[in-house]
């Protein structure tokens, strides 16, 4: 998956240059669940990936799954 790819899926840049070199990365929330990619200075190739906010048990690095996941998620979310 490409930085592309993110942008097309209506990921958010969030920079930080707060703390020595600024680096980006990019979100995605559906309701209080975050999709959050690597930040740029991980990235190797152009390949990005996608994990669930504090999880690292589960990455997408295809646009394809992920894009599923994105129509499941909001699809189904409801607001409380």
């Amino acid at each position: 998956m490409t930085e592309k790819d993110l942008l097309d899926l209506d990921f958010t840049r969030v920079v930080d240059d707060a703390n020595g070199p600024p680096y980006h990365y990019y979100t995605y929330d559906v309701g209080s669940l975050c999709l959050i990619s690597q930040a740029n200075d991980e990235v190797k190739n152009d390949e990005w990936y996608v994990e669930l906010f504090e999880s690292n048990t589960i990455r997408f690095t295809s646009r394809t799954e992920l894009e599923i996941l994105m129509a499941l998620l909001i699809n189904n979310y409801t607001e409380e």
